[in-house]
């Protein structure tokens, strides 16, 4: 018989299985280890993939020795000259200038108090209410304390 009928012929029963034949027995359902190899391969690749989906890697890497613009090389230079000194102080000068401007301020005041919400007349009557009644209760209790504490001294020193 030969081996398609399921019977190894007598030349393969001397030998040694391979490595592909052993994977090939081992693994119910493949044919072929290379298949099977393969297969795996795919999946590692897409696992790969998905990982790299997953974390933030750079999409490409650049050459080795480019620098971007405006990134200083060893020497400590960007390519364009450095400002002088009165240039630095004119620049940090316009932008205090601009910060500390006071039409700026009053414009950015407006600005947030378009963003208030301003109560009604029954909410602030209701907010009026509970905060003058809640001083009045602080102060009924400082006042007892205060005379309880002069009470207290006078009889202690007399």
């Amino acid at each position: 018989m030969s081996e398609k009928d399921g019977e190894p012929n007598g030349e393969q029963l001397d030998a040694e299985p391979t490595e592909a034949e052993r994977i090939d027995a081992e693994t119910p359902g493949v044919d072929d280890a290379g298949e099977l190899e393969a297969a795996e391969a795919e999946v590692a690749e897409d696992a790969q993939d998905d990982e790299d989906k997953v974390v933030a890697t750079p999409p490409r890497r650049r050459a080795r020795g480019a620098r971007p613009a405006g990134r200083p090389t060893e020497s400590g230079r960007t390519g364009e000259g450095t400002r002088t000194r009165a240039e630095a102080e004119r620049a940090r000068a316009a932008e205090l200038r601009r910060k500390r401007s006071i039409g700026r301020f009053l414009r950015e005041v407006v600005a947030e108090l378009r963003k208030v919400i301003w109560p009604g007349r029954k909410e602030l009557i209701t907010y009026t209410t509970v905060v003058i009644v809640f001083v009045a209760v602080m102060v009924a209790i400082v006042a007892g304390l205060d005379i309880l504490f002069a009470q207290g001294v006078l009889a202690v020193f007399g």
